[in-house]
């Protein structure tokens, strides 16, 4: 199976931050500070992308990076979609980066092209021998067959539980299902929403989605040291991996069960905010989740008193 990049709608870019107006209005929008006040931890999070530029001055904190296509660059980044994800799930700028400062490792499974194949599941078996705790995946395409549903539960079901967010695909409202392999319930599939908090125009449809996050407009980090801004499903991606990123930090500090998969979808329907229809919808899932109801899973409940 062959999986590509959805397709991006690329802005402007610039060799310095924007120093007027919300960089990310995300940010603001989903109030992450308020989850990241919570959180004096950090956990480790990969991407699987087309590389990184790891010279990139807001990128010192990735740990890793390795190629699995076979691209003559190696890990380096010649397309730029990789680069940009991974400074949303944990540039060490809070503007840009959700987890910021987060320890991230970055799996090469897209070749320079943006398209790959086996190299993808290698790139997410490596970033899980690392100690990656949640993968964001910006890619896929085609139909889900049996045998890459089985991989993905066996993912699913690691002893370390891994959390596997993957992107729905920006083939419009009228999709009959989003892109494989997102749309497999052993993984997290993620709509995109505009600054209005509505389902973006590009955003695929599908019974399968689970959440949405800001996919329009979205700055990140360029290879070579700039900044470009970009509109998908595969922005929305990274930046609801970095938020569960927050979220599982805040878990392990507080010394409560990590959810499985299965546990955090359900999870999701309790604690995000409807952003198209009441309840669970085929354009955004169950919604946003919210950090402050998120960070109010992090408080333990007290011992019962006794009698």
């Amino acid at each position: 199976m062959q999986y590509h990049l959805p397709p991006i709608e690329y802005g402007p870019s610039s060799d310095v931050l924007p120093l007027d107006g919300n960089i990310n209005w995300g940010m603001s929008k989903f109030n992450v500070d308020l989850l990241r006040g919570a959180i004096t931890s950090k956990i480790k999070v990969g991407i699987v992308d087309t590389g990184i530029d790891r010279s990139h001055p807001l990128l010192s904190n990735v740990l890793g990076a390795k190629d699995f296509t076979g691209s003559a660059y190696g890990y380096q980044d010649r397309h730029g979609h990789g680069t940009h994800c991974s400074g949303t799930v944990g540039a060490t700028d809070p503007r840009i980066g959700v987890a910021a400062g987060f320890d991230l490792y970055h799996g090469k499974g897209l070749g320079d092209s943006g398209s790959g194949g086996s190299g993808l599941y290698r790139a997410i078996e490596w970033c899980l021998s690392e100690g990656c705790e949640i993968i964001s995946n910006s890619w896929g395409g085609g139909t889900l067959d049996s045998g890459t549903d089985a991989q993905l539960r066996e993912y699913a079901e690691h002893p370390s539980r891994p959390w596997l967010i993957f992107a729905a695909g920006n083939s419009g409202p009228n999709t009959q299902q989003t892109d494989a392999p997102g749309n497999s319930k052993h993984v997290l599939n993620v709509a995109a929403l505009d600054s209005n908090l509505a389902p973006a125009s590009f955003t695929s449809s599908g019974d399968k989605l689970d959440t949405a996050g800001p996919g329009v407009n979205i700055w990140s980090c360029k290879p070579g040291g700039g900044f470009q801004q970009m509109s998908g499903t595969s922005m929305a991606t990274p930046f609801v991996a970095g938020l569960l990123g927050l979220y599982r930090a805040g878990l392990k500090q507080a010394g409560l069960p990590i959810p499985t998969i299965y546990e955090l979808r359900r999870l999701m329907e309790t604690d995000s905010t409807d952003a198209h229809t009441v309840g669970k919808d085929r354009r955004t899932g169950s919604g946003w989740l919210t950090p402050i109801l998120l960070a109010l899973n992090l408080i333990p409940d007290p011992p019962k008193v006794a009698k």
